[in-house]
């Protein structure tokens, strides 16, 4: 069957090449049936009519070589069986003529019919694969963009870090500006990767990165114990606060005396709090000083958290509030900080 024949189903039994001619074989009895019932009101007219419309419909759906054979049989019936005198060979010129015409109309339908079949064929799977292509580079467009965000959120809460302590003021206000402009950025890539409004559910999030730590400590992932709170973030302040959260559990697993851990997290309206206390109220340890490490107190730094260590009968905690940050619209970005995306 010719690469240009539209799918249709299969004959049980046959291939798509054999049900393509037993196909056609039913569409020339068919014809030809119907043919001659019509013989009463026809009589020797229109005696190939039909069998052109079958040769079309043939060349449409099976192909250039089921086409043929409707062309040849149809074409030796109707010459046969309807052409005057009915079942009785003819040698006149006018009917010899009439079935070569018949012979050259099919003969070019065909051609054309598949020859177009064949280039729609070929044209929709061109843009198939285009389709494909433009989707992946598309996915792979707002993956590159997500990841420029993160590693953007980082520069600017290294730069906001180091802006705290900066005695100079002209370097001070350097550094902030450069904060802002990096956390700006970082926003617009969000935007422009397209998951700026689809918020991430946290809880997952927060269960997949302490599993991950657990993991490359070569800790049961049992240690750490996450409470269910059904709290949906937008992108950017999920991916800092499970960095931040991250640094948390890694710096407190590291203690020897550490038992395990329990996560409550709080969403509110304005902000999020996430609790890390010891389950074990008997061992009276008290929390890893965190203050040495570096990414954590740049991330709170960036979002503008508070962190609080706590110590009470419930044994230690330590708390992370985290303020919701306002939604940002493309038309408040300024030409100059846009231009600076790429």
């Amino acid at each position: 069957m010719s690469s240009a024949s539209r799918p249709f189903r299969t004959f049980p039994g046959l291939s798509p090449a054999a049900s393509a001619y037993a196909g056609a074989g039913l569409l020339v009895v068919a014809v030809f049936t119907v043919r001659l019932l019509l013989q009463p009101l026809l009589g020797d007219g229109q005696a190939y009519a039909l069998f052109c419309l079958a040769v079309i419909v043939a060349a449409y759906l099976f192909g250039r070589g089921p086409a043929a054979l409707v062309t040849v049989a149809g074409g030796l019936l109707a010459f046969f069986c309807f052409v005057a005198p009915q079942f009785a060979w003819k040698s006149a010129p006018g009917a010899l003529t009439t079935l070569t015409s018949y012979a050259l109309n099919c003969a070019v339908a065909v051609y054309l019919i598949t020859t177009l079949t064949r280039a729609l064929s070929e044209l929709t799977a061109g843009q198939s694969r285009a389709e494909a292509v433009a989707d992946n580079h598309a996915n792979l467009f707002r993956e590159l963009n997500e990841r420029i965000s993160h590693h953007l959120r980082l520069v600017a809460g290294v730069l906001s870090l180091q802006a705290k302590g900066e005695p100079a003021a002209d370097v001070l206000r350097g550094l902030q500006k450069a904060s802002e402009r990096s956390m700006l950025m970082a926003r617009v890539h969000r935007e422009l990767s397209g998951r700026t409004e689809e918020p991430v559910d946290f809880d997952a999030f927060a269960r997949g990165l302490v599993r991950s730590v657990c993991q490359a400590r070569g800790d049961p992932a049992e240690r750490v114990v996450i409470e269910p709170a059904d709290i949906w973030l937008p992108p950017e302040e999920a991916t800092s606060l499970g960095v931040a959260l991250a640094e948390c559990v890694a710096a407190l697993l590291a203690r020897k005396d550490c038992g395990p851990l329990r996560i409550s997290m709080l969403g509110g309206a304005v902000d999020t709090r996430i609790s890390i206390c010891e389950i074990d109220r008997q061992t009276g340890a008290t929390l890893a000083s965190l203050s040495g490490g570096y990414l954590l107190r740049a991330m709170v730094e960036q979002l503008g958290a508070a962190i609080e260590l706590k110590a009470d009968a419930q044994g230690s905690a330590l708390e992370i509030t985290v303020p919701h940050a306002p939604p940002l619209a493309l038309s408040s970005v300024q030409p100059s900080a846009a231009g600076m995306v790429h």
